[in-house]
């Protein structure tokens, strides 16, 4: 009976759309190299009837035939009016390309333009999508100081950041985001944690980046947080543009800083091989048991352990950007936008890293002071960027773009530590020292097309890749000490039996990623079957499937090495050797075979792994319009296969998780009127492990004192998702949202403190089961409808905020630590406050913008490492700008307050840090003054 009443609804609808007429088309963008000028609201002028202009610029709506005025509107934007008249069965095409300046075109009026990367135009994205989303466009980007996207994102509701460039959403740790750059998957960039690094994307090269909160079976179902998918820069018009800046950060800019010797390239943000091991070093370390192979090649390293006092110089910066349109034959038109930026940063900084440990043996948890240091971190950033984003436009219904977005960093650091190590080295003051540089280089390109096929039928595909090198080349660390009561006498070197991370220490890794991902999308638009004065007859059945995979491959490895006192060589010596100047005590002249240094590799066979990892996913979605409503909803299936070949000792260990993962979604949404949406959303995700997570290999922390390795029993979270939100737009900039959150997690990923000796380490571990729930609360509001002139009309301001509260259940891992507990990484609550002046005709432009996060635990630890817990931190920045014709001038001050960072441990473990608490890291890093100067040919 069903497919009869379908076929039977199917031919009255061709039926009656065969007695009326069609009206559709593109309406696109004149001053944006006439771009499709997506989501304006499409109406027939004296009726009910409309829709709006999908994200192709494209509409269509049936009518019945008569004489009619076609009325294209943007949300607080003056309208434009096109007469026609339509015939029964005909099917007519009114396109449009708007100008600016209320420009007379025979019937049509227009006044202002719509570009993609304001606040307004993401405001309207953010009304039409069909999920709960947040955005932050360029526009928004340039009224703060925010130099690269981590500082940016932090202004969107529940958004805050972890280490100045990871993205926490909703208070949940950064792993569980996934990160999107032009819709193709981006990788994970830190050796040590599943994560993106957040501030290898300057916000010259952006165009807006997009939060969706709510899942979708089109969507990646790796999430909990929320996908963020960042847009690079799509201004493809002709202009060439040059920048300079200079920064000043107080307690560093002009101060003494300390550095060991770099290579010549350094300024160019990689090592040229000075760092690196020899061509020729052995690979296999039995050749360094040999006191004279061992002293060979040892010498063939540099004597690189004496850091020098240099003073640290003025931040800076240049960037140069360049935007073309090239007409070619057939009305093809090629476009690009290239962007080429240059920056070089110090920070010097004084911080306190301490290490307490409970003591029970009396009955009463006593916590135990172990260690006590101040370190003098030093560090020299050079970061080189360059995005060329190019986009061939064959027609209105076909178009490729393809992107590239390449980074290289490399960062010159040096750490000095001075205090107590009660527990290994009572009576003695240490003054240790790490040497070091990381390397780092990130390639992401990505092609995508966009084919209509017909009117109704779109085929959209993207193929990506990334490669990633990261080397850290001769890490060098060791520890020096004298009696407490003995000023006169040198610091000691600490001579170790054998080689291990801590001592007389020289790390070398390199860590090589490639991987491709591909996706196809296929989409159909049914015509709804028609009722007469059916105010959304027009709207449209839309039918969406896919497939997508993703193939990652990567190949780490590591050495490390320390110099040893063979027993054979005499007291006298041994405390001569140990004695020596820092310049002086790995000379050459002191690695000798017989009286002297020798090396020796400490490194074994878990140092190095080999990891891939393949996911494929296909799905189907739907959407439905019902009057007023709109359901939407799918399924998608992930099947996803991961592989780490690595070693626990000396056994090869292979790990192997084929998880197949069935992820439905709904989202419902309900427009009252034009100015207002309320939603509705499940969805299911999941939380896979990263490679590191899972390969068992230990590496030593030196700047947080602490081991990390991984975990091979680590499994992949399941979440449920459930939101609520409404959405109000009162007009042009201006929204107002209050939304819920529940989510439920089963294995919840968190990172712990695990008792394995009087070390502290930490590693990730899965819980039994968690909750998650909150509330979100957006204004964004103009002073322009309340005063009408003067100095208060040209005030905003933006508050957004979110309260949150988690609880895990532990179960019966629950050994050492309270069975329940907040979330690892969650905050209770994020405060966002921006207070913005803009002046169009007089150019001045300030902002500011205060944050606020709610304390938050660190890593969860147990009663003999309590859980370290980062407290709230206020930020607060300010900038001020005017504009010329061709010159635009910026002052900013970022971290205006200097608020301190501080980890503390809940030593007397009562879920709270309080007076009786212990700080575990302590530090500022200074306000940055910051002045640039933009100059447009």
């Amino acid at each position: 009976m069903k497919p009869f009443l379908l076929l039977f609804t199917l031919l009255f609808s061709t039926i009656a759309l065969s007695q009326k007429g069609t009206i559709s088309g593109t309406i696109t963008d004149k001053e944006y190299n006439d771009e499709p000028l997506a989501f304006a609201n499409i109406s027939i002028k004296g009726t009910t009837q409309g829709t709006s202009t999908d994200d192709k610029g494209k509409y269509s709506l049936n009518l019945e035939p008569g004489n009619y005025v076609l009325v294209v509107a943007y949300l607080g934007y003056q309208t434009i009016e096109i007469p026609f008249s339509l015939n029964p069965s005909e099917k007519k095409t009114i396109n449009h390309s708007l100008e600016a300046g209320g420009v007379q075109l025979k019937d049509i009026v227009l006044t202002t333009i719509v570009r993609k990367n304001t606040e307004s135009a993401v405001l309207t994205e953010t009304k039409v999508a069909r999920q709960v989303t947040n955005s932050i466009s360029a526009e928004q980007m340039n009224k703060g100081t925010d130099g690269n996207a981590a500082q940016a994102i932090q202004r969107v509701p529940g958004v805050t950041i972890v280490d100045g460039k990871f993205v926490m959403i909703r208070g949940l740790n950064e792993r569980y985001n996934n990160v999107l750059i032009n819709n193709s998957l981006a990788p994970s960039t830190e050796i040590d944690r599943r994560t993106f690094s957040f501030d290898l994307l300057p916000t010259t090269t952006l165009e807006k980046m997009t939060i969706g909160k709510t899942g979708a079976s089109f969507l990646p179902g790796d999430f909990a947080g929320g996908i963020i998918n960042v847009t690079t820069s799509e201004n493809f018009s002709d202009f060439t543009q040059i920048s300079f800046n200079v920064g000043y950060r107080i307690n560093t800019t002009f101060n003494d800083y300390w550095q060991t010797e770099g290579s010549p390239t350094d300024f160019l943000g990689y090592d040229n091989g000075f760092r690196q091991l020899p061509s020729g070093f052995p690979t296999n370390s039995n050749v360094l048991n040999d006191n004279t192979q061992s002293v060979f090649y040892a010498n063939q390293l540099e004597n690189n352990f004496n850091p020098e006092k240099r003073s640290a110089f003025l931040d800076s910066g240049i960037g140069f950007s360049i935007g073309r349109n090239i007409n070619l034959k057939n009305d093809k038109k090629l476009s690009t936008v290239n962007i080429l930026s240059y920056s070089n940063k110090f920070e010097n900084y004084d911080k306190n890293v301490n290490s307490f440990i409970n003591d029970f043996s009396g009955g009463i948890n006593i916590p135990q002071e172990q260690k006590v240091f101040v370190d003098n971190f030093n560090s020299n950033e050079t970061r080189l960027t360059l995005m060329s984003n190019w986009s061939l436009k064959f027609n209105e219904d076909n178009k490729i773009n393809f992107k590239n977005l390449f980074n290289q960093i490399g960062e010159n650091f040096t750490t000095l530590r001075e205090g107590f190590d009660y527990d290994q080295r009572p009576g003695q003051l240490l003054r240790n020292y790490e040497f070091g540089y990381t390397g780092r280089r990130i390639l992401s390109s990505q092609f995508n097309g966009d084919h209509n096929i017909t009117e109704n039928k779109n085929l959209h595909w993207v193929l990506g890749g990334n490669f990633i090198k990261d080397i850290m080349p001769d890490l060098r660390r060791f520890r020096t000490f004298r009696d407490i009561n003995n000023t006169n006498e040198p610091f000691k070197m600490i001579d170790p039996p054998s080689s291990n991370p801590f001592d007389t220490g020289r790390f070398f890794s390199d860590l090589n990623e490639k991987s491709i991902n591909a996706s196809v999308d296929y989409t159909y638009k049914l015509n709804k079957d028609e009722e007469e004065g059916d105010e959304f007859d027009a709207d449209k059945i839309t039918l969406k499937t896919g497939l997508f995979t993703d193939y990652k491959d990567r190949d780490f490895s590591a050495r490390y090495f320390s110099y040893i006192i063979p027993g054979s060589v005499s007291f006298e010596r041994r405390e001569e050797l140990v004695s020596l100047p820092l310049t002086q005590v790995f000379a050459p002249s002191n690695v000798t075979a017989t009286n002297g240094w020798v090396l020796r590799e400490g490194s074994n066979l878990s140092d190095s792994y080999r990891a891939n990892n393949l996911l494929t996913a296909g799905y189907v979605y739907g959407e439905y319009p019902i009057k007023k409503f709109l359901l939407t909803g799918g399924i998608r299936v992930e099947h996803n296969i991961l592989q780490v070949d690595g070693f626990q000792g000396i056994n090869n260990v292979i790990i192997e998780q084929p998880v197949t993962s069935i992820l439905p979604s709904f989202n419902f949404s309900y427009n009252a009127n034009e100015k207002s949406v309320m939603r509705l959303a499940y969805s299911r995700t999941v939380n896979r492990p990263e490679f590191r997570e899972i390969a068992p290999f230990l590496f030593y922390n030196f700047q947080e004192d602490t081991e990390v390795d991984g975990n091979s029993n680590l499994k992949t979270a399941t979440i449920d998702n459930f939101d609520a939100r409404y959405e109000i737009y009162p007009s042009n900039g201006e929204t107002i949202s209050l939304g819920a959150f529940y989510k439920r997690f089963k294995n919840p990923i968190e990172f712990i403190l695990p008792v394995v000796s009087q070390q502290r380490r930490m590693r990730y571990s899965n819980s039994d089961n968690a909750e998650l729930y909150g509330a979100e609360l957006e204004i964004r509001k103009s002073m322009k409808n309340i005063f009408k002139a003067g100095f208060l009309s040209d005030l905003s301001f933006n508050l957004n905020a979110s309260y949150i509260f988690s609880e895990v259940d532990l179960g019966s891992g629950a050994n050492a630590q309270q069975q329940k507990r907040a979330l690892q990484g969650q905050s209770p609550y994020v405060v966002n406050l921006a207070l913005g002046y803009n002046n169009k005709e007089n150019g001045w432009n300030s902002n500011l913008i205060y944050n606020r996060f709610g304390d938050r635990i660190y890593a969860v630890g147990g009663d003999i490492f309590p859980t370290i817990y980062e407290l709230a931190r206020n930020q607060l920045d300010f900038t001020i700008s005017k504009s010329f014709e061709k010159m635009s001038y910026k002052l900013g001050i970022s971290n205006l307050l200097d608020d301190k960072y501080r980890f503390f441990q809940d030593s007397n473990l009562d879920n709270k840090i309080d007076n009786s608490d212990d700080a575990i890291f302590t530090h500022r890093i200074g306000a940055l003054f910051n002045f640039n100067v933009t100059y447009k040919f």
